[in-house]
C-alpha cells in the first residue's frame, strides 16, 4: 500500500505527481504542506504537526477535528517524522515525500537522514529533484547523458552491479562518506542491484524520472 507525504518546502508542479497522488492509498498532509493539498486539489486522509508554518490556521476548520492531529512547536520530532510515522501506522508499506525543497539546509539534512533508518522513505520529490531509495533491484529509464548522483544509505557496506552508467558501479565498496557525484546514463535503461546495503540516487526532476 502506497503513503504520500505532503511536507511543507518547496513542492513539485503538481503535473508531476497527478498519477502518484491518483493512486495513493492514503495521503497526509504534514503542516504546510496542507496549503500544497489545497492549491492542487487534494483532499488529505490525515493533517498532522505543530502547524507553526500554516499561514493560515483557519484552513483546519474546513476538516473534522477526527483528522487532524496537532503538536507542540516544542517537540522531538519533526513535523516530517510524524507524517511518516503516521503512514505507517496505517499500514503503508511505500512511502513517498512530497516537498521539503530548499529552505534551510538542516531541514534537508534532516530528511536526507531519514533514509538511513530501517522504515525509511521509498521516494523523495521536492521541486527539482527525485530522491530514490534503491534496494534489491532497480530497473530505470533514462537517456543518454542524463546526471545521477548515488550515495550509500544506512549503515551497511555498499556492494553493487550496475549497467547503462558511463562509470560502472561493479566492484565498488562503499561505506558512509563515499559517494558518486554526477555519473551519465549511457542509453535508455538503467540498472542497479544491490548486493549488500542500500543507496540513495538523485535525478532532477522530469516526467520521466517520476514513478507510476
Amino acid at each position: 500500500m502506497t503513503g504520500i507525504l505532503i511536507t511543507g518546502g518547496r513542492q513539485p508542479d503538481y503535473r508531476y505527481i497527478e498519477q502518484l497522488i491518483g493512486k495513493a492509498d492514503y495521503i497526509t498532509a504534514a503542516d504546510s504542506g496542507l496549503e500544497y493539498c489545497l492549491r492542487s486539489s487534494i483532499r488529505p486522509d490525515y493533517i498532522i504537526g505543530d502547524m507553526d508554518s500554516l499561514t493560515d490556521r483557519s484552513l483546519l476548520d474546513r476538516f473534522s477535528s477526527e483528522i487532524v492531529e496537532i503538536h507542540p512547536v516544542e517537540k522531538d520530532f519533526t513535523d516530517t517524522e510524524l507524517g511518516l510515522t503516521h503512514l505507517t501506522g496505517r499500514g503503508m508499506t511505500r512511502n513517498i515525500i512530497v516537498g521539503g525543497g530548499g529552505g534551510r539546509l538542516d531541514h534537508l539534512l534532516a530528511i536526507r537522514a531519514l533514509f538511513d533508518r530501517e522504515q525509511a522513505p521509498d521516494l523523495w520529490i521536492t521541486h527539482n529533484s527525485v530522491i530514490r531509495l534503491i534496494t534489491g533491484k532497480a530497473a530505470l529509464p533514462g537517456i543518454p547523458g542524463e546526471e545521477v548522483s548515488l550515495f550509500p544509505a544506512g549503515h551497511e557496506t555498499c556492494r553493487m552491479r550496475s549497467s547503462g552508467l558511463k562509470w560502472p558501479l561493479d566492484q565498488l565498496v562503499w561505506n558512509r562518506g563515499d559517494f558518486g557525484i554526477s555519473n551519465l546514463t549511457t542509453g535508455k535503461s538503467l540498472t542497479i542491484e544491490m548486493v549488500s546495503g542500500r543507496l540513495i540516487m538523485i535525478q532532477a526532476l522530469s516526467d520521466r524520472t517520476i514513478p507510476v
